[in-house]
């Protein structure tokens, strides 16, 4: 063996353990950093709130003047579709869990794939079910009603537009 190949051996042998180190430290502070999101995320479940989406849309519809039968019509639509996020939302939780239980064990690559699409199918419903439900809100306003919410959300987001018109 040649001097040269001797020192690039030495130094890669020096290095390596400082590799894994750092992918260990690495790997360490994400699951805290996930942990900490998932405790986060618990607590705003436990207490209503996911996020500020909903108290902005009760802010704006309070502005609408709305009649008690669009109140009513309002509150069963949103209620049925919190019950459907949420039911969406442990199911993605426990799709998550299943991925990284995948990632650490001896998985193929197809089915840690499989996994993440089914994780991905999850997350689109739940966008898909945020839309379904503005467009039974909006079906339930007047044209009045929707040309002042979309100025509103206007406002409120400081661009044009908005889904209600």
């Amino acid at each position: 063996m040649n001097w040269k190949t001797f020192i690039v051996a030495t130094g890669a042998l020096a290095i390596l353990p400082l590799g894994i180190h750092a992918a260990q430290v690495n790997s360490e502070v994400n699951d805290i950093h996930e942990t900490n999101n998932m405790r986060h995320f618990a607590q705003r479940i436990k207490h209503g709130k996911r996020g500020d989406r909903g108290q902005v849309m009760n802010k704006l519809l309070q502005q609408l003047d709305l009649t008690e039968e669009q109140s009513q019509s309002i509150e069963t639509i949103r209620s049925r579709s919190q019950t459907t996020a949420e039911d969406l939302h442990e199911q993605m939780k426990a799709e998550h869990q299943e991925i990284k239980s995948l990632l650490t064990s001896d998985a193929d690559t197809e089915q840690i794939r499989q996994q993440f699409q089914e994780t991905q199918a999850l997350h689109q419903q739940l966008g898909n079910n945020r839309f379904e439900t503005m467009l039974e809100i909006r079906e339930v306003l007047t044209s009045e009603q929707r040309a002042k919410i979309a100025e509103l959300m206007e406002q409120h987001q400081g661009r044009k537009g908005g889904f209600f018109q």
